[in-house]
C-alpha cells in the first residue's frame, strides 16, 4: 500500500446506518474503483457502515485496531472476517490506545475523511493531526434534525 493513495476514514459512533450510507454516496463516491486502499478503525457507527458499503463495492480494505480484532464490538467481528487485513497494534488497555490507533491510521494514508457529528473530539483531534502532518482532509458535518 502507498501512502499517496490510501484513505483513512473517522468518524462519530453515534450514526444510524441510512445517514451513514446517504453521506458516503454523497462524499465517497468519487473515490471510489481507483484502486486506493481505505483504512479503517473497526469500531461501531461510521467505521461499520463504511465498512459494509465499500466492501459492497469491491474496494480494499484494511482495520486498524487498538488492541485485537477479539475486542472489537462483536457487530464488527464479521466484518473483519472481509477484509484484506486486519492490523491488530496490541496496545495497552489505556485511554491513549485510541488516539494512537488514530495517528497510526493518518501516518499509513495520503487522504484523511471525517464525518463528524459535533459529539466527543476524537474525530476532530484526527483532523488536525492530518493537517498538521500535510495530508489531504477531507472534513465532512453530520447535520441530524432538530426538533422544534
Amino acid at each position: 500500500m502507498t501512502n499517496r493513495t490510501s484513505i483513512a476514514i473517522f468518524g462519530s459512533r453515534d450514526v444510524e446506518r441510512n445517514t451513514a450510507r446517504t453521506l458516503f454516496e454523497q462524499y465517497l463516491s468519487s473515490f471510489v474503483e481507483q484502486g486506493r486502499t481505505w483504512v479503517l478503525g473497526g469500531s461501531r457507527g461510521i467505521d461499520e457502515w463504511a465498512i459494509e458499503w465499500l466492501l459492497e463495492r469491491n474496494e480494499k480494505c484494511w482495520a486498524v485496531v487498538p488492541y485485537t480484532r477479539f475486542d472489537q464490538p462483536r457487530s464488527i467481528q464479521a466484518w473483519l472476517e472481509e477484509l484484506e487485513r486486519v492490523v491488530e497494534l496490541q496496545l495497552p488497555g489505556r485511554k491513549s490506545a485510541r488516539a494512537f490507533r488514530n495517528r497510526y491510521m493518518v501516518d499509513l494514508c495520503g487522504t484523511v475523511i471525517g464525518f463528524r457529528s459535533g459529539k466527543g473530539s476524537g474525530t476532530m483531534a484526527v483532523l488536525k493531526y492530518a493537517l498538521r502532518t500535510q495530508k489531504e482532509v477531507h472534513a465532512i458535518p453530520i447535520l441530524t434534525a432538530i426538533d422544534d
